[in-house]
């Protein structure tokens, strides 16, 4: 594994974020002045971090949305089927998504809006060859501990091995005012699927649904303290066995 390779796959996007000790940092900055595809690479973080505040710090002072104002007086409109209870409550998440869960659509509960958001994800980044992660599997640990931290709740990577899929990676991404993890794994023929996660501050929880776009589809859901939601082009019997999975990694 080359030196730019071993710091990126775990420290470059860190360093932007102001996150690394000072051995760390020095030896990223020494990285830095002679490696131009680390610069890159740095640069092209902070331009991201830049872009993502201007696009989202405005979502702070909006009004709440007449719409989830509504949603939180009554019951949530159910416009896809519910498949594997997993609470007793039914529940709205206090939270935003990517690109703005109810900006995007101010019709849509949070949960769904997730699914969306899931599925938009993972049709960006699932094609990547070069840089599908921005931390891959083989720095693991770090990978968890990091994406806990940003997220605000600790949890373990799911093991999809006995499910045939071996994990790829995982980055941050912004879902609309706070940070949501997006997990990678891919079986043997390469097929992708992501698993998206953010902080659930509302503790409420839902059942397991399905949502679909194409030939893309989202199993989501929300538990205690996370927010849940697996993509990726397959049919429903197998996404559902996977979300079991998943589930049980979190419950048990």
């Amino acid at each position: 594994m080359s030196e730019f390779r071993s710091i990126e796959t775990w420290a470059l996007s860190a360093y932007v974020d102001g996150e690394l000790e000072a051995g760390e940092r020095d030896a990223v900055e020494r990285l830095l002045r002679d490696n131009p595809e680390a610069r890159a690479t740095v640069e092209a973080y902070r331009q991201q971090n830049e872009a993502l505040k201007r696009a989202y710090d405005g979502v702070l002072d909006e009004p709440v949305p007449p719409a989830l104002t509504a949603a939180l007086a009554g019951p949530a409109r159910r416009t896809v089927r519910p498949w594997l209870s997993m609470a007793a409550a039914v529940g709205l998440l206090a939270v935003g998504g990517l690109g703005g869960w109810l900006a995007a659509d101010r019709q849509a509960s949070p949960g769904e809006s997730f699914a969306d958001a899931a599925i938009a994800a993972h049709e960006i980044y699932a094609p990547e060859v070069k840089h599908p992660v921005e931390v891959w599997a083989d720095d693991r640990d770090h990978l968890q501990a990091w994406l806990s931290k940003r997220v605000g709740v600790n949890f373990a990577i799911p093991d999809l091995e006995a499910e045939g899929y071996a994990l790829v990676g995982g980055r941050l991404l912004a879902v609309d005012d706070q940070p949501a993890a997006q997990i990678m794994y891919e079986d043997a023929r390469k097929q992708r699927i992501t698993l998206l996660l953010t902080a659930n501050p509302a503790h409420t929880e839902t059942a397991l649904r399905i949502e679909h776009k194409g030939q893309l589809i989202s199993c989501y859901w929300l538990g205690d303290r996370l927010a849940f939601a697996l993509a990726g082009e397959m049919d429903e019997a197998p996404m559902m066995q996977l979300a079991r999975k998943v589930y049980d990694t979190f419950e048990s």
